[in-house]
């Protein structure tokens, strides 16, 4: 990407290309040399009225608007950035909040754990349900992270996807990476998919990948995000149809934990907060004290974009259109 920043992570990219994208749909067809402070102005009043974004990402779209009109000051193209001053405005209508779907409780979680113990993913599932893993941390889960001797499981890692290609990353945040104890019946469960793991490598061959994944397809390699929640939707609704009180609420695509209120009895999180059920693939997997929330995005570094030689553009167009395509 030009003059972009190359120490930038992955989703970081990605955010400055979605803000990209607004500023060229909105700005992009006024001649730089046009471009007012008062246009600015006008435009991030228009998105803080409009109840589709929170100010959070229209404080991500201000900080690549003046990143971009920087680097044209750079240039020699304009004498001053007309965005350099102008603040994103104090009242930011609020997005529209998904609707609370009701959790499971103890009875229903423990049917559902019972009802998916022969699928050959038992084991990870039932420890993303009872301890809050979130999907990102159980498709980076490894082998070598679970202490089979002291039964704790270590978290200090994540994968994700970005525009279809798997990122990894060292977790959320530090409060992320952790260890924590695990009770026996879960600890037992991993090691019975492990076994089966075993037995899967030798019926593969020389067709399976070693990653020392824990979660993985029949041949080892990595499950993606889309996968696990197709499989995880089949399995509530196969639940669902034995016993008729799991109902089935909409899901929830997040990636982000919940309050923990159905830990084992002996098991320990790590935390002070004990953490069980995930907001990934379905919410009411989660407990009922757990809320949605909008995801939150991460603050992103100062990307900087350069003409990329489309004469029909402006400068600022060409920059974002070069964001991108990046």
């Amino acid at each position: 990407m030009g003059g972009v920043q190359t120490d930038i992570t992955e989703k970081s990219q990605m955010q400055n290309r979605w803000a990209a994208g607004h500023i060229r749909k909105a700005l992009g067809a006024i001649r730089l040399d046009q471009l007012d402070r008062s246009d600015i102005a006008r435009w991030y009043d228009e998105l803080a009225a409009g109840g589709v974004l929170n100010k959070r990402s229209i404080t991500i779209i201000r900080r690549v608007l003046r990143a971009a009109l920087e680097d044209a000051l750079d240039e020699g193209l304009i004498r001053r950035n007309p965005a350099a001053r102008v603040p994103v405005p104090k009242r930011v209508v609020k997005p529209q909040r998904p609707k609370e779907v009701d959790a499971w409780d103890e009875d229903q979680i423990r049917t559902f754990l019972t009802a998916i113990d022969d699928h050959r993913w038992a084991g990870p599932i039932r420890l993303s349900t009872l301890y809050g893993l979130r999907r990102s941390e159980l498709l980076a889960l490894k082998w070598d992270d679970i202490d089979f001797d002291e039964r704790t499981v270590r978290v200090d890692e994540a994968l994700i996807e970005v525009e279809g290609r798997p990122v990894w990353t060292e977790g959320k945040n530090e409060r992320s990476r952790r260890t924590f104890a695990i009770d026996a019946d879960t600890a037992e469960h991993l090691a019975a998919h492990r076994r089966l793991q075993d037995e899967e490598r030798d019926l593969a061959r020389d067709d399976w990948d070693e990653q020392n994944l824990v979660l993985a397809t029949r041949t080892g390699n990595r499950v993606s995000p889309g996968n696990f929640d197709q499989t995880l939707d089949r399995l509530v609704r196969q639940a669902g149809r034995a016993a008729p009180h799991l109902t089935r609420p909409a899901p929830h695509r997040g990636d982000a934990h919940g309050p923990a209120s159905h830990r084992p009895r002996g098991a320990a999180s790590g935390r002070r907060r004990a953490r069980t059920l995930p907001r990934h693939a379905h919410a009411h997997l989660r407990p009922r004290a757990a809320r949605l929330a909008p995801s939150r995005q991460r603050s992103h570094r100062r990307a900087r974009g350069r003409v990329v030689g489309r004469p029909e553009l402006t400068y600022l167009t060409r920059t974002t259109a070069r964001m991108m395509d990046a």
